[in-house]
């Protein structure tokens, strides 16, 4: 019997992963479900500032447990696969999202190796040439996310309850010195990065908290409404070292729902969705939002498209910010099933028209 195509492909990848996972000895059978399900898996590939290193996860699946654990790993980018070797050792525990100081110096990780139930991540740095990890953070509710400052100053991360995130500050020259908590909104911050240059980071908040919601989901009523209200969120950005915060766009026209800081940090590119409820909460939920342009000297904001049921993408920069694309459907006008194209046009070109490119290919472009 013919197989059908996406499971010829999948038996030729699983293939493939078998010549290079299994040794020699063992390639007397053909692979089977098991083997799959118990290979390890390498991710979070990060090589160093200098190009020198790589870090990586290595994830250990335990099928017994149902579980997975994961443990970082180092490797030269000039010598390869020989001298790779595993950097933390940690059974049943999970070390994960390493990334190197700007510097090179050591690198951070989030771990829950020193927590009994496997509930939350706190924030450990390291040396790549020796030594043991040490904790930096002792968060109540754990941390979720981090990243170093393009200058090496300063690291971010987030934390607390959920829904009530907020960013905190460690100076990188001294770790020791304690975190300082750097947003304070009723909302949690929710998708954040830092500016290229520069102390600031941005990010976008909820402008308000449902408290009866959370109530409700502590004594365990946990039915969820469909389409239900939820709040417009606001761009933001934050002086790291002053903690002081600033609303970049003051509407509410649409609700933020992400960003992209432009290569050289004087622009951001980003989505407003529709604020009518029904609009917002459906699984075709960009077909209701458009890209938006703030140039953040001036404060202007440029509407870059406005379009009902139409859904174009988050905007790109070229390298020097002297222009602008997002990719969405043939037709602009109405909703359509036509292929997607690229638009591009000069940054600085206000309200100027974008230059449809590909509109010639059989095929989607993004």
């Amino acid at each position: 019997m013919r197989r059908p195509r996406l499971f010829r492909s999948m038996f030729a990848h699983m293939s493939l992963a078998t010549a290079l996972a299994v040794p020699v000895s063992a390639q007397e059978r053909p692979m089977n479900f098991m083997d799959v399900q118990t290979m390890k898996r390498a991710g979070s590939w990060t090589p160093s500032p200098d190009g020198a290193w790589m870090l990586y996860t290595v994830a250990t699946p335990d099928w017994e447990e149902a579980e997975s654990y994961s443990d970082i790993h180092l490797v030269s980018l000039s010598e390869g696969v020989s001298t790779s070797r595993q950097l933390t050792y940690t059974n049943s525990k999970n070390e994960r999202s390493p990334a190197w100081a700007p510097d090179g110096s050591y690198f951070a990780f989030l771990s829950d190796r020193e927590v009994a139930e496997r509930e939350t991540d706190q924030l450990y740095v390291m040396r790549h040439d020796g030594g043991e990890a040490r904790r930096v953070t002792d968060a109540k509710e754990g941390v979720s996310d981090f990243a170093f400052s393009p200058d090496g100053a300063w690291l971010v991360y987030r934390s607390g309850e959920s829904g009530r995130e907020q960013l905190h500050r460690l100076a990188a020259n001294d770790l020791d010195a304690g975190p300082v908590q750097i947003t304070d909104g009723e909302a949690g911050v929710e998708r954040w990065d830092w500016a290229p240059v520069g102390e600031r980071v941005f990010f976008t908040r909820p402008d308000s908290f449902d408290e009866d919601e959370r109530i409700r989901r502590e004594e365990g009523f946990t039915v969820d409404v469909k389409n239900a209200v939820t709040p417009l969120s606001s761009l933001w950005g934050v002086d790291v070292p002053s903690a002081v915060e600033e609303r970049l766009e003051g509407t509410d026209d649409y609700s933020v729902e992400n960003f992209t800081v432009s290569n050289t940090g004087a622009w951001i590119g980003f989505t407003g969705g529709s604020t009518r409820r029904y609009e917002r909460n459906i699984t075709a939920q960009r077909l209701y939002a458009d890209p938006y342009l703030l140039n953040l000297e001036s404060g202007e904001i440029e509407r870059l498209a406005e379009n009902y049921e139409v859904g174009e993408s988050g905007v790109s920069f070229s390298p020097d910010d002297a222009w602008i694309a997002f990719s969405a459907p043939d037709r602009l006008d109405r909703y359509s099933m036509t292929e997607n194209r690229v638009y591009v046009r000069a940054t600085i070109d206000s309200g100027g028209a974008f230059t449809k490119l590909g509109e010639a290919f059989d095929n989607s472009l993004s």
